[in-house]
């Protein structure tokens, strides 16, 4: 028990000197949820839609629109219209945080 212990330890000691290293630090953990997340679903991808990310998050949409608008703040995401329909976004990263 105590070696697992010592390995989730250890594991959130990495976890927590990888996100000061991306600068994830002053980031809400809605904020960082949301980002993970983004990252994960996005993937290899270069950029997904708005309406694709909003059928999957299940925050109230307030706090949804308010972490993305400072994550874009704080240069971790771009947010353009889409060239076809200029009603619907495309979100993408801007830094790699994997």
């Amino acid at each position: 028990m105590k070696k697992n212990t010592q390995k989730i330890t250890d594991l959130w000691a990495f976890l927590r000197q990888k996100e000061k290293e991306n600068g994830l630090t002053n980031l809400s953990l809605i904020e960082r949820d949301i980002l993970i997340n983004l990252a994960f679903t996005i993937g290899d991808d270069k950029h997904i839609s708005l309406n694709n990310i909003l059928n999957q998050f299940h925050y109230p949409r307030a706090t949804f629109f308010r972490s993305l608008k400072k994550l874009r703040e704080q240069k971790f995401i771009k947010i353009v219209k889409q060239t076809d329909d200029k009603r619907k976004s495309l979100i993408s990263l801007r830094r790699n945080i994997n």
